[in-house]
Parts: C-alpha cells; structure tokens; sequence
C-alpha cells in the first residue's frame, strides 16, 4: 500500500493485515486485477474507531461511464457512487460517514481511476 501521507506511519500489523487481505480477495475472484486497500485514521476522542479500511477495485466501464456523467453535476455525489461501485469489503463507514468519506475517503480515490503511462506514436513522416 503506498503511504499517502507522510506524517502517518503505519504499524507493521495494520500492513501485515492489509496485505493479507489483499492477496485474499485476490485470490477469491480471479478476474480481480488491483485492490486498492485505503486507510483513514479515525477521531477516537469522537468515539470513532483507531482507523478504517476500505478495499477498493478499478471501476468497470459501466461504473466509470456513470461517474463521468455524474461528476458533470455533482463532483462529491459523482465520487460517492464510484466509491459504491468500486468497494469490495471492508469498512463500509468510509462511504456512509459524511466526514470519513469528505475528509478521508475521497481524496484518496483518484487513485483507483489513475490512468496508466501511455503516449501517442506518430506515425507521420516529416518531409512528406
């Protein structure tokens, strides 16, 4: 999992469980080509849990054409529902809570719609 924050260092156990969890729902659903494991520290002095982790896959085409559409009217619902569509397991409070999924969730999720590297080959000759 790639740390996205630097000031927050992840116990060696949380990661240990994370990796095993991936390789789990990996190894359950062999069409499954990335988890993206995201986690969220939790306000404890607000009677939230230490953290939460939600795992997460690349949208399907479906699910990613409903996303653009949305997102032309409502960039939070728009991301909500891509957050719907992508969860696989996990800590479902991550998309419920308003502020675990405004401050916590959603600036996390442009990850999973990352496009790859690629580039445009011209195929044109100069001098023509």
């Amino acid at each position: 999992m790639e740390n996205q924050n630097d000031d927050f260092l992840m116990p060696e156990k949380i990661q240990t469980e994370i990796e095993k969890k991936v390789k789990e729902l990996k190894d359950s659903d062999p069409k499954l080509k990335r988890v993206f494991p995201i986690l969220v520290e939790g306000d404890e002095d607000e009677g939230e849990k230490p953290y939460y982790i939600g795992y997460f896959k690349q949208p399907s085409f479906p699910a990613f054409s409903k996303y653009l559409s949305l997102s032309q009217k409502d960039q939070a619902g728009a991301m909500r529902e891509l957050a719907k569509d992508c969860f696989i397991d996990g800590d479902k409070e991550l998309i419920k809570d308003d502020s675990l999924f405004i401050y916590g969730l959603m600036p996390h999720l442009a990850k999973i719609i990352e496009m790859r590297k690629g580039r445009l080959v011209n195929l044109s000759n100069a001098g023509k």
